[in-house]
């Protein structure tokens, strides 16, 4: 089986190359069987970067240590997205050749959905950007495995450092997944649609009870429309303000939509340029971090060949030292017991002191009484 770090130089070259080819041109302008053939091309190496992973995760689990790194959740998601990319395969598939048997084969390649395109295409670019990110997290629990540290003081503050620093940097991704799923979703103006679309809907139950009432009263002043020619102005002028309203309401609408959809472009474009200088970044700081490991192993590989032998002389001072403290421990302990022996044996004798004493005293009363009693006697 290959080593993890040659699945590591495997999976970053799949990726430069997915990446290459998913980024040679915008989505968005892609024809259907343009769109067609990408995915085609796309699919079967992502299913490779999937195989890659998969044998990783194989290759990691033999290896029994608490800090090796979970390839589970990223694995799912690939064979999500590559569900969904085969699934949009299809359908756009499924419509061109419906498209064909109707004799309209030009419509079909003028109507596109450039939306999902990007979104897929944004979707698979931030996959790519997660997988980079897992194969430098396989690479640095290899480093670590290779270069352990001497010291096991040494090597657990590493440890807890990466770990540290990996855990911010989950936090930080999962803060950003929200986020984006938050803003695909439009959820980011939640408040503010769900406020719109309250107004609209007031707005149009106004609406059509305010029309309701108009065709009312045109019906009934049909007839006698030379006798109520009034009410009939009043009434064009109440159809007038209505059909305003429903003009508000329209342009309303259609400002709404665009202000959504520029806004989730714009979070869309900032979300990935977050997470594209946060990869940069976490794989800066491993790189240095390591650096700094191997600097250290090589200076405490330096110093214990340079002061060995006085640390041995030393722990065997320290180890007579602790041997002369133990028998001093010991005569300590076998002096505080006798002092506590003799303690209670002096406590013992004061109470029996006082038990002869308290005697004393009632014999001499007893005898005091008796004399009396004798000197009363005639």
């Amino acid at each position: 089986m290959p080593e993890i770090r040659e699945l590591c130089d495997r999976i970053e070259a799949k990726i430069a190359q997915i990446r290459e080819k998913a980024s040679a041109r915008k989505w968005a302008g892609y024809s259907r069987h343009g769109f067609v053939a990408n995915l085609e091309a796309i699919i079967p190496e992502m299913q490779e970067l999937h195989s890659l992973f998969q044998i990783s995760r194989n290759e990691i689990e033999k290896r029994l240590e608490p800090t090796r790194p979970e390839l589970g959740e990223h694995l799912k998601e690939l064979n999500m997205l590559i569900t969904v990319l085969k699934r949009n395969r299809e359908m756009e598939e499924a419509r061109i050749g419906k498209m064909r048997e109707q004799g309209i084969n030009a419509l079909a390649e003028s109507v596109t959905v450039p939306d999902l395109y990007s979104d897929l295409e944004q979707k698979v670019l931030s996959t790519l950007l997660k997988s980079m990110y897992m194969a430098e997290r396989m690479r640095v629990f290899d480093r670590r495995r290779q270069n352990p540290a001497q010291s096991k003081g040494a090597q657990r503050t590493i440890f807890e450092l990466l770990e540290k620093k990996e855990r911010e940097i989950d936090d930080l991704r999962q803060k950003y997944e929200e986020t984006r799923n938050k803003t695909f979703l439009g959820l980011l103006e939640k408040e503010n649609s769900i406020q719109v679309e309250n107004e609209l809907n007031q707005l149009g139950r106004s609406l059509e009870g305010r029309t309701a009432i108009t065709k009312k009263m045109f019906e009934s002043t049909k007839e006698a429309f030379e006798s109520l020619q009034r009410q009939m102005q009043e009434i064009e002028e109440r159809v007038s303000s209505i059909d305003d309203t429903e003009s508000q309401i329209t342009g309303k609408t259609f400002e709404l939509i665009t202000m959504l959809k520029k806004e989730r472009d714009y979070a869309k474009k900032i979300l990935i340029e977050i997470e594209h200088d946060t990869i940069q970044l976490r794989n800066n700081y491993s790189k240095e971090l390591l650096a700094l490991q191997e600097e250290k192993a090589s200076l405490r590989a330096s110093l214990e060949e340079k002061y060995g032998k006085e640390a041995q002389e030393l722990k065997r001072e320290l180890w007579h030292r602790n041997e002369n403290l133990k028998h001093l421990h010991e005569s300590l302990s076998a002096r505080e017991k006798k002092l506590s022996e003799l303690e209670e044996e002096n406590h013992r004798l004061r109470l029996v002191n006082k038990t002869l004493a308290k005697h004393e005293k009632v014999k001499k009363a007893f005898k005091g009484n008796r004399r009396k009693n004798g000197g009363d006697r005639p």
